[in-house]
């Protein structure tokens, strides 16, 4: 495993909202064409592809043809609310790997309307256990031993981090989606920029105790993109792409 410092060479994101016209390949190749752009590269440099999307229909050889087929690898990343992360990670560890020296990593999600509260759907329970299907029993876990929602699901982690640690309270919660908020009002692609105060926040409608709707994410369309290269590789790039490139901090991997 190469030792060497990764560094983010271009990024780029779509506008997210609700995108009717466009499925995920369009805002996949939208993100990724301007993150190429904003690296001052072609699709031909990249060597490896990581594609994260949850929810689908979509993989990364969709994108890939949508863009330009190059033949190089690409890895399908589904992982929740960290999918896009996964994705960058897993470009930037096969740099690390000495797999290629130009990595390209894309986000992207198409869930507008899609809902917060959508727990409570699976069958009442019948007298008797049966086994069935291959496996023996495949059920939603939704209400058997908590809930598969993600506000409920991050809720729940959060009221565990608690008990385990302590400090994890209410307004510590909405103290962090007051900051994510904040940072949304800098970002003209966020979906909502909006500046919320802390008692707007505590006091909204509450979606899994201690997460109210302000702390919960939009579901919307979008999608992001990162090029990231490897040091050497950045070395022998121009010098304006080496003064905009940013080094990854080997803490987020």
């Amino acid at each position: 495993m190469s030792t060497e410092d990764v560094w983010i060479l271009g990024i780029s994101m779509t506008r997210f909202g609700k995108h009717p016209d466009k499925d995920v390949a369009d805002l996949g190749a939208e993100a990724t064409l301007g993150a190429l752009a904003d690296a001052g590269v072609r699709m031909t440099d990249v060597g490896v592809l990581a594609y994260g999307n949850l929810r689908g229909p979509g993989t990364g050889q969709k994108l890939q043809k949508q863009v330009g087929q190059t033949g190089i690898p690409v890895f399908n990343v589904a992982n929740a609310c960290a999918t896009g992360a996964t994705a960058l990670r897993v470009a930037v560890m096969a740099i690390k790997a000495g797999e290629t020296d130009v990595g390209l990593a894309v986000g992207v999600e198409k869930i507008a309307g899609a809902g917060l509260l959508a727990g409570g759907t699976r069958a009442q329970d019948a007298d008797t256990w049966t086994p069935s299907g291959r496996l023996g029993a495949v059920a939603p876990l939704d209400g058997r031993i908590g809930t598969e929602t993600m506000p409920g699901v991050f809720a729940q982690i959060g009221m565990e981090y608690d008990q385990r640690y302590g400090g994890a309270d209410f307004e510590l919660f909405a103290r962090i989606s007051e900051k994510n908020h904040a940072h949304s009002t800098l970002n003209p692609n966020a979906a909502y920029q909006k500046r919320f105060t802390l008692d707007e926040i505590m006091n909204d409608v509450m979606i899994a105790y201690p997460n109210t709707r302000p702390m919960c994410s939009a579901n919307c369309d979008g999608a992001a993109a990162a090029v990231v290269v490897s040091e050497s590789r950045l070395r022998r790039l121009s010098r304006e792409q080496q003064r905009r490139a940013v080094k990854i901090s080997a803490s987020v991997l």
